[in-house]
């Protein structure tokens, strides 16, 4: 037998045709691929964003804090929207950025800074803390120096207080604060000095000493200020307020850096860097022992190009020299250009310095970014940002600096400068003393409604921080809040609900087009220049949207499609940075003592257990007694608007379903309950009205009713007005004994049918 089978076999083998996969059809794309574009300060426009690195791997330099006082809302408005930008990058678009962001502890602004203080706390200290007639007479010394220097007077100088108050009391204030938007600041330093020495002696002396300060640290400065050495003197006053930044960006949720560079311990390399500029030819040293970066010589060259932010602002001497600080030498100083700009600064008496080739003496301003971002990420960097102010001169001379160092083309690839921040119009600044601190605004609002309104504005735009501003960020917190309340009580409605039905209708689909739909154009708007305002939109259109399925799909809802939209927002909100809670249906919520529960679950159940005890013997004693039906009703409200409401729950009725069940934070609850009040007292109102209303009526028909008892044959019967009637009771002659005129007849006779017609209402016809 396998003589015969074999050969079969082999034939059939080799017979059976060779088994071909069918051709795969590669999918065609529906629509172009969006790539990521940014604004770029250095073309001003959007250009397509492409690492150096090739790959996921992004540097990113940010100009961080001078530290010498509070921040205000306008390093919100740009550590926020940077810190929105960097997460959008790392979180959504999957770059992995390495974030460097400097200190800057050795400044002009921080030396003279901490100088006053330190002096102005000694000359308080040394005074007893009292208002006598020495410190009065140095006051007033310092305050005529303050205003000789800060306004420009006609006619000579101001010797005394009532010259003052005649000059402002005539001065066009409007026109001098357009001309020196610092009038406000020096007036107001004027008016507080004026006000301490004419009442010092009634006020605090605490308060005293504040109102003089602005006006006397001049002149302690420049009576002392040369005689400081003490390098503690200025370290500590960075070193406070490098802390307060750090406490106000946790505050915010602003990431912090990946790393964070200090000047104050980078001077032997910015000694190097500024060395390599000089032997590059592009810097040269003083007899003073300052070097100068040579502007001329470096847009000269061919290779090189000077303000690539803004060229327009080139020679713009009044920007270059406050860049260059207050204390700066700006008469003699031996530069070649006025438009050169201080790479070293040669250290006055009452200034920290450091030993260096040309002389002691401390870095200039621009050239700390330039260095440490160098000496992190190499000597091309992707993504440098910071505020639009500091464009001009801060970041050319940054660019043009490090260019020179590296004798390359281009230092930075992307510059991306946030936009400026109004409140209610105004432009902040602490040069003005006119900001709000980032801690005062958080006693207003919360953490995650500033970068509500931050994110609601495109970060490269200026931001005016306005009423209508926060009408819309609240409104939209309200919304989103709602939502995942709504989404978490219909999740956990339809997990005790059992088997219920999964298949989608016309509604599901409807709803997952949608939500395709929003989830393409959050994407766009990523893409897009990171533009958060189109997003948040966009997310809230999504919501508003599936609220609407959720009103019409009624019991019939499937849970499915809501979740998924409700985790897709949440994911979105927390790439924005808002953090989200545990189960990804919502941003947790602030200031929530309920969502972190602690101790002992008796401690945790106990008032839950007890409120439906207390709701359960309540029935049964409104049982017992047979109550109506309306009293069992009184009571089902009670513990809905009262009893769990005060747990942080709150019930909302549906038709023909069982109420949702929504969990409440702390905010919430009071608002429900300040929503359940108002409505009490309109009730309570309308009934006092109706009761009112009802008193009026019963009134009035006592009236009538009284009115009514007179018979109409009687109504008439008065001898003083009439002698003579007929059988129904009308008169026919008046007390004289004159016949009553056809016109008074007539007015009577339908007077009398009128009073007939109300008797016999109360009384019948047979009266």
């Amino acid at each position: 037998m396998n003589i015969f089978t074999r050969p079969l076999r082999r034939y059939a083998a080799m017979s059976t045709p060779k088994v071909v996969q069918p051709k795969w059809n590669v999918p065609a794309p529906q629509a172009e691929k969006a790539v990521l574009k940014l604004y770029n300060s250095l073309t001003r426009t959007k250009v397509e964003f492409i690492p150096q690195s090739g790959n996921r791997g992004v540097t990113w330099y940010s100009c961080g804090p001078t530290v010498y006082d509070a921040s205000h809302m306008g390093h919100a408005r740009n550590y926020v929207s940077i810190d929105i930008n960097r997460r959008i990058m790392q979180d959504y678009f999957g770059y992995n950025v390495q974030f460097v962001q400097n200190v800057t502890d050795i400044d002009d602004k921080i030396i003279l800074r901490a100088r006053q203080n330190y002096l102005f706390d000694n000359f308080v200290r040394d005074n007893d803390t009292k208002l006598n007639a020495e410190v009065v007479d140095k006051v007033k010394t310092a305050l005529f120096l303050y205003i000789n220097k800060n306004f420009t007077i006609e006619g000579g100088e101001i010797k005394t207080v009532e010259e003052f108050q005649m000059w402002l009391s005539k001065a066009d204030a409007e026109t001098l604060k357009l001309e020196n938007p610092k009038f406000p600041m020096h007036v107001t330093a004027v008016q507080n000095a004026i006000e301490t020495i004419t009442k010092g002696d009634s006020m605090d002396p605490n308060l005293a000493f504040e109102k003089v300060k602005d006006v006397t640290v001049p002149l302690l400065d420049k009576e002392l200020g040369s005689t400081l050495s003490d390098p503690e003197i200025f370290r500590q006053l960075p070193a406070y307020w490098e802390q307060k930044f750090n406490d106000d960006m946790l505050s915010l949720n602003v990431l912090p850096p990946t790393v964070t560079t200090r000047v104050s311990e980078y001077v032997p390399e910015i000694i190097e860097f500024v060395q390599k500029i000089i032997d590059n030819g592009y810097a040269y040293a003083t007899s003073d022992g300052s070097v100068y970066f040579d502007t001329l010589k470096f847009d000269r060259s061919p290779n090189h190009d000077y303000a690539k932010c803004q060229p327009w602002n080139k020679g713009q001497l009044d920007l270059i020299n406050d860049a260059e600080g207050s204390l700066s030498n700006f008469a003699d100083n031996g530069k070649k250009s006025n438009n050169d700009f201080a790479l070293w600064k040669a250290s006055k008496a009452g200034e920290p310095e450091w030993e260096s080739p040309w002389g002691k003496g401390r870095p200039g301003w621009h050239i700390e970014c330039s260095v440490m971002a160098s000496d992190i990420l190499g000597p091309n960097i992707d993504i440098h940002s910071g505020g639009v102010d500091l464009a001009f001169p801060h970041h050319d001379n940054e660019l043009a600096q490090s260019e020179a160092c590296f004798d390359n083309k281009q230092w930075i690839n992307y510059f991306l400068h946030t936009g400026h921040l109004h409140i209610e119009g105004q432009k902040m600044s602490k040069s003005l003393k006119n900001f709000i601190t980032i801690q005062e605004a958080l006693e207003k609002f919360s953490p995650r409604q500033l970068r509500l309104a931050f994110a609601s504005v495109q970060w490269n735009n200026q931001l005016d921080f306005k009423e209508s501003l926060i009408n819309e960020v609240k409104s939209f917190e309200n919304s989103m809040n709602n939502f995942f309340k709504t989404v978490r009580a219909l999740r956990n409605d339809a997990t005790s609900s059992g088997h219920i039905p999964k298949k989608f209708g016309s509604l599901e689909k409807e709803l997952l087009a949608d939500f395709t739909e929003n989830e393409s154009r959050v994407h766009l708007a990523f893409c897009d220049n990171l533009s958060t305002p189109v997003v948040l939109k966009t997310l809230s259109e999504l919501v508003t949207k599936s609220n609407t399925y959720i009103s019409t799909a009624g019991s019939a809802l499937k849970i499915e499609p809501l979740i998924a939209i409700c985790n897709y927002v949440t994911r979105i909100l927390r790439i924005i940075g808002f953090p989200s809670r545990p189960d990804n249906l919502g941003w947790v919520a602030q200031s929530d003592s309920n969502e972190q529960l602690s101790g002992s679950l008796e401690d945790t159940v106990m008032p839950y257990v007890k409120c439906l005890s207390t709701f359960r013997d309540e029935v049964r004693s409104l049982a017992i007694k047979k109550a109506e039906p309306t009293e069992f009703l009184q009571l089902t409200d009670k513990i809905r608007n009262e009893d769990l409401l005060n747990l942080n729950i709150a019930l909302d009725d549906r038709n023909g379903q069982s109420a949702l069940i929504k969990f409440l934070t702390n905010d919430e609850k009071l608002e429900i309950v300040k929503l359940n009040e108002e409505k009490l007292a309109n009730e309570q109102a309308k009934r006092q009205k109706k009761l009112e209303q009802q008193k009026l009526r019963e009134q009035k028909e006592n009236e009538r009713m009284l009115k009514a008892q007179t018979k109409p044959q009687e109504m008439f019967k008065d001898v003083a007005l009439y002698s003579t009637w007929d059988e129904q009771g009308l008169p026919t002659k008046d007390k004289d004994g004159n016949d009553v005129t056809k016109s008074m007849t007539k007015k009577l006779k339908k007077q009398w049918e009128q009073q007939k017609k109300l008797h016999e209402e109360y009384f019948g016809k047979a009266n």
